[in-house]
Order: structure tokens, then sequence, then C-alpha cells
């Protein structure tokens, strides 16, 4: 869902994302949940060892290798880099979060696992600064400035248990909620002087809650392993301050704004494979598939101001299905140092179309614009008896046109796993 805020000059959608596509929908998924798995892709339906596999495929979290416990801790630092080639605007952003912290506890080592995994579900940190100065007169004409923070988090708490030594499943309960903050703040001048200042404050806080289910078979050196994510029902809180500023009289005028409602979080459901070679190196590669269902997303505003609204529900144009493409590899050059490498293909949810020229055709074509980002990703570690550590790197390009614009995105992700064993 997004909010639509009209200052009588221009539109603003009022969601967040580390991307300007988020910041204008629905924020942007996030995939890979520890330093090994963004290494290796994001790949992990059948290869996560600890308890982010609650977050992916629970079923997985038999793998772990420890007697008693083992606590995972992932910090994560990202730095974006977007350009809007039209205007020629480059915008810089840094972010740092908790990208992974669970605990696994072996009831029954290699048999019966359980655990507990926060990790983040969709993320709405986005900072930007624009300055719009006349090219005649070189005075600025306006300032613009957004600063957005926060996201959805998911508690994941299940457990694995395997059947036979072929044949693992998996079962989680996801517990999804978070609060996000936006500051959206433009200043217009006159003569090269500030003259007005229009801002506007979000606070929302969400809740909700998901399942999923998930199982692994093993045979000889092949696994192949699945996942489904039911949909989930997120209620959410939003509280927005509009404020219009004349600061040449200095009278100002607010309007405060309540909105209550939920939204319906698509289902998501993937397919995994792995090979373990058999050579000095235990290369081990690993190839994901996931899908998930956005053109099933719904939204509604039940309240506003405590006044029931009648609201239907309203799936917002351009969201369908997205599919991500995971791949991995693993080599070990002796027992404590691995190094990795990996690809990841991840279509964004809102589509749309664009009117090109075909030189060929010498006319007019429609082509719908799917934005799609590319990774390549690559990583190492070191393992010692009780504890491990893991580095993953990932860089990341898309590339789209939009009403007669074209914009540039560059992610860099670099991810920090610490692995304690008891």
């Amino acid at each position: 869902f997004f909010l639509t805020i009209d200052y009588g000059l221009r539109t603003i959608d009022c969601l967040y994302g580390y991307t300007q596509l988020g910041l204008n929908n629905f924020g942007d998924v996030v995939s890979g949940f520890s330093a090994r798995s963004v290494a290796m892709g994001s790949t992990g339906i059948t290869t996560i060892n600890d308890a982010s596999a609650l977050a992916i495929n629970p079923a997985t979290i038999v793998n772990i290798t420890a007697n008693k416990m083992i606590l995972s801790v992932t910090p994560s630092y990202s730095l974006f880099e977007e350009k809007e080639n039209l205007l020629d605007i480059t915008n810089d952003n840094v972010y740092f979060q908790l990208t992974g912290l669970g605990i696994a506890l072996p009831i029954v080592r290699n048999k019966f696992v359980i655990g507990v995994n926060n990790s983040p579900v969709l993320d709405y940190s986005y900072k930007y600064e624009y300055t719009n100065v006349s090219a005649e007169t070189m005075t600025k004409n306006y300032d613009q400035s957004i600063v957005a923070s926060g996201g959805l988090r998911s508690t994941d708490i299940g457990f694995g248990l395997k059947i036979v030594d072929e044949l693992s499943v998996g079962f989680s309960y996801g517990l999804i909620g978070g609060e996000t903050k936006r500051e959206d703040e433009d200043t217009f001048y006159s003569n090269n002087l500030p003259s007005r200042k229009l801002s506007d404050a979000l606070s929302a806080k969400y809740d909700g809650h998901s399942a999923r289910y998930g199982v692994v078979f093993n045979q000889a050196n092949y696994t192949f392993g699945g996942f489904y994510q039911t949909p989930a029902t997120v209620k959410y809180d939003i509280t927005e301050t509009d404020t219009d500023s004349n600061l040449t009289t200095g009278v100002s005028t607010a309007t405060k704004t309540v909105y209550k409602g939920d939204f319906k979080y698509p289902e998501k459901f993937g397919f995994g494979f792995s090979y373990r070679f058999k050579d000095k190196f235990r290369t081990l590669f690993a190839a994901d598939w996931e899908r998930q269902n956005w053109n099933i997303f719904t939204s509604v505003t039940k309240t506003l101001n405590g006044a029931d609204t009648n609201n239907k529900r309203q799936h917002p144009a351009g969201y369908e299905k997205t599919d991500e493409l995971k791949l991995g590899l693993e080599m070990w050059l002796n027992d404590w140092v691995p190094v990795r490498c990996g690809f990841r293909y991840q279509e964004f949810y809102k589509r749309w179309n664009n009117t090109v020229y075909n030189w060929y055709y010498r006319s007019n074509i429609i082509k719908e614009a799917i934005p799609t980002f590319y990774g390549f990703s690559f990583g190492t570690g070191y393992v010692l008896e009780k504890f491990d550590i893991d580095f993953g790197y990932e860089f990341a390009r898309r590339s789209y046109e939009e009403s007669s614009d074209r914009y540039d995105e560059d992610l860099q992700r670099l991810v920090l796993t610490t692995r304690f064993r008891w």
C-alpha cells in the first residue's frame, strides 16, 4: 500500500526503501541473512547451517554443527548509490543493520533442533537531498530532503526434524513487526531567500504473523529442498503530521492524521538444489529459485482519525509476481578456510509500460519495464573449534527507465557473521 500526499505543487508517495523504487512503493525485499549466504549469491534453501534457516527453509536447521547450542550474529554494512540521469542527480546512502540474530538448540543432535531467529523482511531506510537552482539566475528554487528509517522484521520460532537419514522437515512461525519513520522537508526560495517550508513527518507501527514450511531430501551428494511461506496479514497504525510554514510572516499551520488498516503481505515459495563434489576442495554448488506472488497483494485503510472509511481492499496497479535466481559456489582450501562466490538475479514487484522508438520498424512500441538487480558476490571465512567467522561482499546493479528518465543504481553489501558453538 502507499499513502499519497498532495502539496499542491507535486505529489509524494510516502513509504520508504533503500532505493527510490522502494521509497515510492512498498519498500525493498531483503535477500540473504548470513555472510555465507550472501557470499554464495544469497542461496540457502539447502545449505544454511545456523538459526537463519528459520527465515529461509526451517528444515535445514538440523545441519547445525553444535552439541548444545549455536549462537549467530550478523551485522551488515550497505552502500547504495543512485543516479537520476535527466536531472543529473547522484544520491549516496550508507546503512548499518543487524541482518540476523539467532540461537539454535539441538534437542537430539542431527535429529531434532529448535531455534529462534530475528531478521529483516522489508527495508525502509532511505536518505535523499536535492537542491534545484535556476539555470538563468543561478539562484535557488527549492531544497528537498528525505530521511527515512526502520522496516519490517520477523522473529521466527521453529524446529527442524530429521524423519530418516534422507528426509528432513521443518516449521517456523514468524512474528512480523516493526516501526518506521520518515521526515520529508521542502524549502522554497524567493530572491535566494527561504520563503516557504513544507514538512511531512510520518511514524508507523506494524504487527502481523506468518508461517513457513520446509523440506529437505538428501541422496548421496545431492540435496533437494523447498519451502512455502503463507500470506501474512499485517496491521498498520500510521500517524502523519503536515506542516506548512510561511518563513516570511512566521505563520505555520499543522495537520495531524491517523490511519489504521492492514495489508496482505504476499505468499512466497522456492526450491533449491545443491551438490557436493568428491574433490580435495569439497566443492559445493548451490542453486535456488524463489517466487513471491505480489500480484495478490492488497491493502485497506479501515479508519481515518478514528472514523470508519468503509474502504474496500485494493491491489496497486502494476504489482506482479517476482522471481529470484541465486547461484553459489564454496570451496575449502583446508579444514578451516573456505572461499565462496555467487550470483543473484532479483526482480522488483512493480511493473509499468514504457513507449520506446524502434529503429528497425521506425515506430513507437510498448515495452514492459521489469527493474532487476544483477548481483555478484564473494567471501571467505575461518573456522575454529568453538567459534567461526564469515565474510561476504556483494555488488549489485539495476538500471531502468521511467517517465523518459533513466535511473542507474549500485548496491554494495558487506556482511559479517560470527557463530559461537557449545
